[in-house]
């Protein structure tokens, strides 16, 4: 089995770097932050070589408050919030524009087959802007009552897995929770220490 490990930033995957030899199937891919990056960083490698499965790690923002600030969550579907268009008040998504679709997830997660069993499963959004106004995330959360995790590359990855026909996995630690931006709240170190270990669990368990 190929493997594509893929973080927007190096230090959000640095615990893994340190022991990588011992997963010689593994490749790594550090796409830079936000989905065009993501995006384009996946088209260039998934066309020089073939993976088995992909695997996106990295840091997260919850707005779950009975989830703990490290703990670590499986995405098991990813939506667009923001494609679409704006009518005065309302929103129009890319579904209803008819363009295209806003949610993704992976079939083989969605058939029951990659359920990490050790994880929580939740569903996740993908935005270009991280929420850290208070109406604007009461409106996300009326409009979006089942969403968990917010990231800015998660819903690319699941984007290129579908048009890819590849299986793929989403591992996010929870940083801080989606809120009025207070940086003394955060804990990004525990959240990648924690994303890192279930990444070489989730490994170990699916390659044993």
């Amino acid at each position: 089995m190929q493997i594509l490990i893929i973080a927007a930033t190096q230090f959000e995957i640095q615990p893994f770097l340190e022991v990588v030899s011992n997963y010689p199937y593994c490749d790594t891919l550090v796409t830079g932050v936000g989905m065009v990056a993501t995006a384009f960083e996946l088209g260039r490698v998934l066309h020089e070589k073939k993976y088995d499965l992909l695997i996106n790690v990295g840091i997260g923002g919850c707005f779950d408050r009975n989830i703990q600030i490290g703990q670590v969550i499986q995405v098991i579907s990813e939506s667009l919030i923001e494609l679409g268009a704006e009518d005065d008040q309302e929103f129009i998504s890319i579904d209803q524009l008819g363009y295209g679709k806003s949610r993704f997830e992976s079939p083989a997660v969605k058939a029951g087959s990659l359920f990490i069993p050790f994880l929580p499963q939740a569903h996740g959004i993908t935005v270009n802007k991280v929420h850290g106004n208070t109406v604007n995330i009461q409106k996300t959360k009326d409009l979006h009552p089942n969403i968990c995790v917010e990231s800015m590359e998660g819903a690319a990855v699941f984007f290129a897995a579908e048009k890819m026909e590849l299986p793929v996995i989403e591992i996010r630690g929870i940083s801080n929770y989606v809120e009025k931006r207070n940086r003394a709240t955060w804990n990004i170190p525990l959240a990648i220490m924690n994303s890192n270990k279930a990444l070489i669990q989730t490994l170990d368990f699916l390659c044993s």
